[in-house]
């Protein structure tokens, strides 16, 4: 009985522990559910910049309506101008892929565009796409249509005959077997695909057209190929063109006049102007490589020239456009533009390759006039209408590919350094003191080529460390601009050196003048990189790639390798040192391997592998922690090897044994970069394929930072100093999440429960100019391009709990729920609804305050529930009268009413809820700093300089209400007259008084603001005394002491006004009392 009562006790006890447990899990699950509400309030922001674009892999033009354009960027989705280019508009920003293949316009319906996802290049930095998408309303919204796992498009075919036929070519995973590849074909608009020519698990089609006549007639070009870290195998013995002539039912690979042996890839090109003629441009060995001719719809070929595309490789270009209209007219995409004017017989540059950037991809020709062409490059978009021999560049697209980033301490606003695919390293600003914000013309150009590593020298602003490819790097001097080459070089009997694409390179945080580059081997330079010495042995595998597997066996070495514009193999790709204890330094290859040295490279050990991965895996970072000698940070990367899952470790013993923290990081989420916050050792931040991610609990859940698109963040860094998260993403520029402070704030005890004013940031004091004549640079056209500054001034965040609502709401949300349970409602009673048809809505305002706490300004916030962000700009309120009017035009010199400026000092925000009749604080206040830009100097007195601005507007205010009154009273007057007719006893003397107050008041507005009469005539008159305060107050735009000149009109005006004050007071308070009077007795009707 009591062994019973014993097993009942312990059943008891663990139910209870287990529903403690339970409710511990839903506690904390809610914690984070509420953390990650509450985190998607703080947005990140766009600094572009655009003057240089990016990739572009296709164009496709509205065949009725020519001005609109739909432009696929390689990496940075797919964006649309209905203005030929003036303005784009992205418009697959939500789509679960950023990576394009393919746009295609519906030539039946151009309402109806398709989009392949998955550039179809095969660079070791090229994203992945999840299917074809649709869109049935020009590109407002899209629709998955399938084909997930092809992974890369290559081109998309609609028969010109029926709009439900859609042929799409999938090269398929270019890191792995299988998925979907092939040809594809949907006889009803995309709900279903059949796959209609397979050639194996290893190829796909990279490229189709249809005969210009015949739409059953379609050649395809299958690709076979295969990356993998540590190379490119290019091609294979399955690749070739292929032809059907029953709408792809059946297919015959054609071989008369073709390479016999293994092929890369296939460009492919048909004409209207001879359908009979088919052009081809093949990848395969020296001597059967090049541009290739059928006169007979493909049935046999010739080749013409022995020229394909080059430079980054075939994969990279490797694709051909006919002339629509000139049958002999053919430009393949390259480094440069190529061309033939005789069908392939002679081949040659378009141009001298300087009229625009290099690195074509795209072209389209104009249906109607084959002067008129498109370009699509890595530098973006260009046009020219004399067939290539002059371009004009869109600098509007923002749409740069970002490897690296760094971020220097300039004040007042930090700078930012960012390596570039193919467009060099540019470095522009976070934020400007003008009112435009980023605009292009901010950045600038200090290196070209590909950009890679960065970073700025910690002490002197004026230095910073940039790089191309192969770890070719360069000190740069900001003062002049000048570049002074430091790439470590070996000593004689030395094994070459072997430089990752992406060279890492990075300062010592215990000495500035102290770099860290890696090679195989790393390297140390103590000045700068005037001189260097190898700290360390090989700390790779040191593998010969071309011992390596490609497709489950090694390859010839005089196969189709195409390794030119690649990494060499077994390279480091990562060096941290830890900021707490000097000499731990940490190392990363790309061939999986991580190894740490405790004694700044006297001895290496190799750190234990990370736990279930494959070898040759490529470590994408390391970073040791911020605060622990012994703990550092690996982020792994497989998806070369086909798996597109997120890998990040820790380990606390110098990578003697790790652990996963990859969390709940979304699947297919590979990491790039990872950064520790300086405050709280919990709180990351993951660069991630689709988002940059956080943690507040050391990486057991994730929450995605918003305000991007979906685009790859290669690189992120946290710029301390402002709590700045930068991130360089890879195809949409830089994003910038200001002051993600709040985020410590939530990941406290007791978040979520009640409001929150989170820590509020210093805020700089100045003027914010105006460039080009007025707010938004007018004269510059819709084309200029700029992204905003964050609102100016100091910025309040805080978080709501709940949705403030006033009873009426509340009741409705109560009547809601019992409606949706097919309750009754009650009615709430006469007396309910007559309080609820007094109440006013919920309000929450924030109120600043100076030192001494008096208030300065009230801000209205938002009284929804969640986070919210809003800035005081330094100023007390204007004086202005209120007009709760909107006018139908503002002329864009015409800016918003604004007061006097605030002096620098400490203020204090204080956050407030308004409901009914009850003013509820929400929260602590919390100060913060207002810091002049530049410090008071030649006698500057900034408080003097503000308590000036303030007395100036207390004076406006003053005669502004006045005018308003001298308004009102003239308003009056009118009724008064008109009731002086309608009133029986009215003595004609009352008429002439009337007329002489009026004249009265006129004089009056005379002295206030100005002879009217001269005025309509456009003729001088002396100053007013609103003329003279406004004068007096015309300084509220500097903070500079106000002149002489506005001292003595502000004396001048106070005293005049004060004059007008006692002749206004007497006038009203005398004639207009007893004229009142008057008019009642002779029994006028109401005026007032």
């Amino acid at each position: 009985m009591l062994k019973m009562n014993f097993n009942g006790m312990t059943r008891v006890i663990m139910l209870v522990i287990s529903l403690l447990t339970m409710n511990l899990q839903t506690a904390i699950a809610a914690d984070q559910e509420t953390i990650a509400e509450a985190a998607s309030g703080l947005k990140m922001r766009s600094i572009g910049p655009a003057l240089m674009g990016g990739r572009i892999a296709d164009i496709a033009i509205h065949p009725d309506k020519g001005s609109t354009w739909f432009v696929a960027v390689g990496s940075g989705g797919v964006w649309k101008t209905i203005n030929a280019g003036v303005t784009f508009t992205p418009v697959f920003d939500d789509e679960g892929s950023y990576s394009i293949g393919d746009v295609t316009i519906d030539p039946n319906n151009p309402d109806v565009v398709w989009v392949g996802t998955g550039e179809n290049v095969s660079g070791r930095h090229v994203g992945w796409g999840d299917g074809v998408y649709k869109s049935t309303d020009a590109g407002k919204s899209w629709t998955n249509v399938g084909l997930k796992k092809s992974e890369h498009i290559g081109k998309i075919l609609i028969d010109p005959r029926d709009s439900n036929v859609v042929y799409v070519a999938a090269e398929g995973p270019l890191w792995s077997a299988g998925g979907e590849r092939g040809l594809y074909k949907s006889s009803n608009g995309g709900v279903s695909w059949d796959l209609v020519l397979e050639i194996d698990e290893n190829t796909g089609v990279t490229d189709i057209e249809f005969n210009p006549v015949n739409p059953d007639v379609i050649y395809a070009a299958a690709y076979e190929r295969r990356r993998h870290i540590w190379g490119l195998m290019a091609g294979g013995p399955k690749g070739g063109i292929y032809k059907s002539t029953d709408a792809g039912a059946s297919w015959k690979k054609k071989e008369s006049g073709l390479p016999e042996g293994d092929v890369g890839k296939i460009g492919l090109a048909v004409t209207p102007a001879d359908p009979g003629l088919v052009y081809a441009t093949i990848e395969a060995d020296e001597e059967n490589k090049g541009f290739y001719r059928s006169t007979d719809q493909g049935e046999s070929w010739t080749k013409k020239n022995s020229y394909i595309s080059g430079g980054t490789g075939p994969h990279y270009y490797q694709e051909i456009e006919a002339s629509p209209q000139t049958a002999e007219l053919v430009y393949q995409m390259d480094v440069f533009l190529h061309v033939t004017r005789d069908g392939g017989e002679n081949i040659d540059y378009l141009g001298t390759g300087r009229e625009k950037h290099s690195d074509n991809h795209a072209l389209w020709i104009d249906p109607e006039d084959d002067l008129h062409l498109l370009a699509g490059t890595d530098a973006g978009l260009y046009e020219t209408f004399d067939q290539g021999i002059t371009w004009r560049h869109f600098p509007n697209l923002p749409i740069s590919q970002f490897y690296k980033v760094a971020v220097d301490s300039a004040s007042p606003f930090y700078n930012i350094m960012v390596g570039a695919q193919d467009l060099g390293t540019l470095l522009g600003p976070s934020r400007t003191m003008i009112t435009e914000g980023v605009r292009n013309q901010d950045w600038y150009v200090p290196l070209g080529a590909d950009g890679y590593g960065v970073a700025f020298d910690p002490e002197d602003n004026n230095i910073g460390y940039m790089e191309y490819q192969q770890g070719y790097m360069f000190r740069h001097y900001r003062d002049n601009n000048e570049l002074v080459h430091i790439q470590p070089q070996p000593a004689p009997g030395d094994a070459p050196e072997r430089w990752n694409w992406d060279t890492p390179i990075l300062i010592s945080p215990h000495e500035p003048k102290r770099i860290y580059v890696g090679s195989q081997r790393v390297w140390r330079s103590d000045d700068r990189g005037d001189s260097w010495r190898p700290v360390s042995r090989d700390l790779t595998t040191n593998t010969n790639r071309y011992e390596l597997p490609y497709r489950g066996r090694v390859w010839s070495v005089d196969d189709l390798h195409d390794n030119d514009a690649m990494s060499k193999y077994a390279t480091i790709t990562a060096i941290s040192e830890s900021p707490v204890s000097e000499g731990v330094i940490y190392t990363g290859s790309d061939d999986g391997l991580i190894h740490v040295t405790a004694n700044g490279g006297d001895t290496w050990q190799r750190a234990k592998d990370l736990p279930d991965l494959p070898g040759r895996i490529f470590i994408n970072d390391i970073e040791a922690s911020l605060f622990d000698a012994d703990t550092v940070f690996a982020v792994a990367d497989v998806h070369k090897l086909g798996d597109f899952s997120p890998y990040i470790f820790v380990s606390n013993n110098q990578g003697r044994n790790w652990r996963s923290i990859t969390g709940d990081l979304p699947a297919g989420m590979i990491i790039w970069a990872i950064q520790q916050d300086h405050e709280n050792p919990d709180l990351l931040f993951a660069a991630a394929e689709y988002g940059v991610y956080f943690t507040t609990n050391g990486g057991t859940n994730w929450h995605r930072v918003a305000g991007a698109p979906t685009i790859a963040f290669r690189d992120l860094k946290l710029q301390r100093r402002d709590n700045d998260l930068v991130g360089a993403t890879f195809g949409r520029g830089v994003y910038i999440l200001d002051d993600y402070s709040a985020l410590r704030s939530m990941a406290t005890d007791g978040f979520g429960n009640g409001a929150t004013l989170f820590p509020v940031r210093d805020a700089w004091w100045y003027i914010p100019s105006a460039p080009s004549q007025a707010v938004g640079m007018p004269t510059l056209g819709s084309d200029s391009f700029a992204t905003p500054n964050p609102e100016f001034g100091a910025t309040f965040t805080y978080y709501l709990d709940k949705d403030f609502k006033s009873s009426k709401l509340e009741r409705k949300s109560r009547e809601e729920s019992l409606r949706g349970d097919g309750k009754n409602i009650p009615f709430p009673g006469w007396e309910r609804l007559g309080e609820e048809a007094l109440e006013t809505e919920p309000r929450v305002l924030i109120l600043v305050s100076d030192s001494q706490d008096n208030p300065v300004r009230w801000i209205e916030a938002s009284a929804k529930k969640g986070t919210h962000r809003f800035s005081w700009d330094l100023r007390f309120p204007a004086p202005d009268a209120i007009d709760l009017s909107t006018p139908e035009f503002v002329p864009p010199w015409a800016g918003s009413s604004k007061g006097p400026l605030a002096s620098p000092g400490s203020y204090s925000a204080q956050l407030y809820a308004l409901i009914g009749d009850r003013v509820q604080p929400l929260d602590e206040a919390q100060r913060f700093t207002v810091k002049p830009v530049q410090a008071a100097s030649g006698g500057i007195n900034y408080a003097e300089v503000a308590a000036y601005q303030q007395a100036s507007s207390v004076l406006i205010r003053k005669v502004i209400d006045a005018n308003e009154e001298l308004g009102r009273t003239q308003e009056l007057l009118k009724h008064m007259k008109a009731a002086a007719i309608n009133a029986p006893g009215a003595a004609p003397s009352l008429f002439t008084r009337l007329d002489a107050f009026g004249a009265e008041l006129g004089r009056l507005e005379t002295r206030l603001t100005g002879d009217r009469v001269r005025g309509r005539l456009s003729e001088t008159s002396i100053p007013s005394i609103y003329g003279r305060a406004y004068n007096a107050a015309n300084n509220w735009d500097t903070t500079r002491p106000a002149t002489a000149t506005q001292k003595a009109d502000f004396e001048i005006a106070t005293n005049e006004f004060a004059i007008f004050e006692d002749n206004l007071e007497a006038l009203l308070t005398g004639q207009l009392a007893q004229l009142e009077a008057d008019l009642k007795a002779a029994g006028a009707p109401s005026w007032r």
